[in-house]
């Protein structure tokens, strides 16, 4: 009997060590899976063709994207199929590239969704009014960690292809988005002071929003304050800047404040609001296309009266896009001098695309911007440098700004 039992028992082991080293078959995809995967090949066709930087990038999003259909294999919801695509935009390292929809899982944009600005694990700015400017967070803390991870372990998080970094460039934009957090996640920041350790939220939210897209004020000095409250492609703004310009048409000197910019915005805006400015047209940007010239944009002279005086105009961190487009097109007119610290550094100009299968609009930059001098608008710095965003401590730009304009002779 047991003679007979050996040869069944083996013949059972055999079986058995078949089955558990025999893969599973693959589950079949879903048809929202399928359309994530020609999402993402049409994704990553549109970069290859029309994204403007994509020079030193294009090895990791080759390695990307063919990473893609295995990720989306396993994507169930609605939300981790828009993360797969969002963390295959990661491997562009770029701030201005960015979906028209997010869900509760998605990453919080950079510079918009950022309450301070990191370099190297040091705060260089403090966005003034935020809920880390409420919580006491300061310029030069040092910080150990964010939403409780510690800072190399949120920054490796950010790299895509996962574990790649092709340059600085990709550390600094890691570490920024890496600030920012998810938007499903408690948002906390831990920083060193006197030799501990100190954890605060900022999930507080912001402080009272100023009302309509300008602020306006006089000075002490006769100097006319104009700030765009984050309103540089709202429909409203030239009325109200136009309006607020009259209220301060006795000024000596101006102060243009596009601190608080960083949603961008259009020309349609900007050009008007240089306008009352100038007496006379001029360049004030370069446009950069992939596959033609470069050429002038130019801007006319606006309104009934021009402002005259000294102007000064204020940038920091969260001055994006057509803010920073306004400061050098401004210093490149030779009509403002610039006072603040470096801005958020988004480059290029941005057109709209949209995905077939799941209709998300991508948007990417697909020309150059630059200094009418030359140089690219992204590495362009402002010609007085001061700390711009000092959060709940004293406001040093506007300070600097005022001291240079009652410099001047009336």
């Amino acid at each position: 009997m047991g003679h007979l039992t050996r040869p069944i028992a083996g013949g059972l082991l055999i079986l058995l060590g078949a089955c558990t080293t025999q893969p599973a078959p693959p589950a079949p995809l879903t048809p929202a899976q399928e359309g994530l995967i020609a999402d993402g090949a049409q994704l990553c066709a549109l970069v290859r063709e029309n994204y403007v930087y994509l020079d030193g990038k294009a090895a990791a999003w080759d390695t990307a994207c063919t990473e893609l259909p295995a990720r989306a294999a396993t994507a169930s919801t609605g939300p981790e199929r828009l993360r797969v695509l969002e963390d295959l935009t990661d491997t562009l390292y770029d701030a201005h590239v960015s979906f028209g929809a997010n869900s509760g899982q998605s990453p919080r944009l950079v510079p918009s969704g950022n309450d301070y600005w990191l370099e190297e694990g040091q705060v260089t700015g403090v966005r003034a009014g935020s809920a880390a400017a409420m919580a006491g967070l300061q310029v030069w803390d040092r910080v150990s960690a964010v939403d409780g991870q510690p800072l190399d372990a949120a920054i490796a998080e950010r790299l895509q292809p996962s574990g790649v970094q092709t340059d600085s460039a990709q550390r600094h934009w890691a570490e920024l988005a890496a600030a920012a957090g998810y938007r499903n996640r408690p948002h906390t920041v831990t920083v060193l002071r006197d030799g501990r350790e100190v954890t605060l939220s900022l999930d507080t939210g912001l402080a009272q929003l100023p009302e309509g897209p300008v602020t306006a004020r006089m000075l002490p000095g006769q100097i006319g304050y104009v700030r765009f409250n984050n309103s540089l492609g709202e429909d409203d703004t030239v009325a109200a800047f136009d309006a607020a310009m009259e209220t301060l048409r006795d000024a000596r000197g101006w102060i243009l404040d596009l601190r608080d910019t960083p949603g961008g915005g259009n020309t349609d805006v900007a050009e008007p609001v240089m306008g009352r400015f100038i007496d006379e047209e001029g360049a004030y940007q370069l446009i950069r296309p992939m596959d033609a010239p470069e050429w002038q944009k130019t801007v006319s002279p606006r309104g009934d009266w021009t402002a005259q005086g000294p102007l000064a105009v204020l940038v920091g961190h969260w001055t994006g896009s057509m803010g920073e487009g306004m400061a050098v097109g401004l210093d490149g007119l030779r009509r403002g001098e610039v006072f603040g610290s470096r801005m958020a550094g988004l480059a290029g100009g941005v057109e709209s695309f949209t995905l077939d299968a799941s209709g998300l609009t991508i948007r990417i930059p697909t020309y150059a911007l630059a200094h009418i001098d030359g140089t690219p608008r992204e590495a362009w710095r402002p010609t007085h440098q001061v700390l711009a965003d000092n959060g709940a401590g004293p406001d040093r730009a506007l300070q600097a700004a005022a001291d240079w304009i009652n410099s001047h002779e009336d």
